[in-house]
């Protein structure tokens, strides 16, 4: 599966699709596309993990600073589809207690 990610805006909500691994090889790939989406719009971002095989210590840390930029601006992240593994290392990490797991992007 190829690593890119894609992203539509509906109702003054971003959501950012991941596809493949979000690890340390590609978190900077990520970090630069999801800066310049940012700029697109001001409202709240999900970031929906449905089609990710991995996500490693890097793509958590990518996250977080993802979240901590958007708290800065008021803005909220929510996640969305992990899978099982994946949500259990974000839960265990106390992420949730900072921003909201959904089961599915509900627009």
């Amino acid at each position: 599966m190829e690593n890119k990610i894609t992203y539509e805006i509906v109702q003054h909500q971003t959501v950012i699709h991941f596809f493949g691994e979000v690890d340390i090889n590609h978190v900077g790939y990520y970090r630069s596309k999801i800066q310049t989406i940012f700029l697109l719009d001001d409202g709240d971002v999900i970031f929906d993990f449905k089609n990710t095989t991995f996500i490693d210590s890097a793509g958590i840390g990518l996250v977080l600073g993802r979240f901590q930029s958007l708290e800065m601006q008021q803005r909220k992240l929510s996640l969305c589809a992990l899978s099982k593994t994946a949500y259990k290392v974000f839960e265990l990490s106390g992420l949730f207690e900072l921003m909201d797991y959904l089961q599915e992007v509900k627009l």
